[in-house]
């Protein structure tokens, strides 16, 4: 099939035109065919939430795993979007619900960091791996506390994330909670055993992580 004829096809993906995506499969499109970053037609539809057309896509041959040329997948892309029934398609098609992008970044963590709980929930039920780390160290559990995702920071401690995990510069759910000023939150991550006493590699704890030194309340809570 021509080019034009794929880049038709993608475009349709990306616009949500059900009936030309299956017009062009029917007469012999491309299911992987794929724009200069790489992107197919299957990740371009994951991330806007088309879930017929990803379904079209994945009866046509779409291959699941493949990857931009950031090593994006269609599943990082329907998760960070909160398209929990087109995560439920890709897992079941056979996706790495662990694989990770140029950054290290998985699915986990981009619907961590958003608060997608429901993505979460799905993608730790079908083994996405916890304590995962990208390339500064981070897990999908500090994203959530980054981004103050209460109930994904509920989920991910009640399914056993190391709460005292640290990144490469030795920051932990702590610091990160205490940097943003959230008491509640610190009084929480503190009850459920976080260590106020670590120190990253410069030498802080989480107490030097405050900012605002007229919160007094956290200031006493991390002495």
């Amino acid at each position: 099939m021509d080019q034009a004829t794929n880049d038709a096809l993608l475009d349709a993906c990306s616009t949500g035109k059900l009936d030309e995506v299956k017009r062009m499969l029917e007469e012999g499109a491309d299911p992987n065919c794929m724009n200069g970053d790489g992107r197919t037609g299957l990740m371009r539809a994951s991330k806007r939430g088309y879930d017929e057309i990803v379904r079209r896509l994945l009866e046509a041959g779409a291959d699941v795993k493949a990857r931009d040329n950031n090593d994006d997948t269609a599943l990082m892309g329907a998760a960070k979007h909160g398209h929990n029934y087109i995560c439920r398609m890709l897992i079941d098609a056979g996706v790495d619900v662990n694989a990770q992008d140029h950054n290290g970044r998985t699915a986990l963590m981009r619907a961590a960091f958003q608060g997608e709980s429901g993505v979460v929930e799905t993608l730790v039920e079908s083994g996405a791996e916890l304590d995962i780390t990208d390339n500064k160290g981070r897990t999908a559990l500090m994203e959530s506390v980054t981004a103050f995702k209460v109930d994904v920071i509920h989920y991910l401690l009640s399914k056993g994330a190391d709460i005292n995990k640290r990144d490469k510069e030795g920051c932990t759910c702590l610091m990160r909670a205490s940097y943003g000023g959230y008491t509640d939150l610190a009084i929480y991550l503190l009850n459920r055993g976080a260590d106020r006493t670590v120190a990253d590699n410069a030498g802080r704890t989480a107490l030097d992580y405050v900012r605002d030194k007229g919160n007094e309340e956290l200031i006493n809570l991390l002495k």
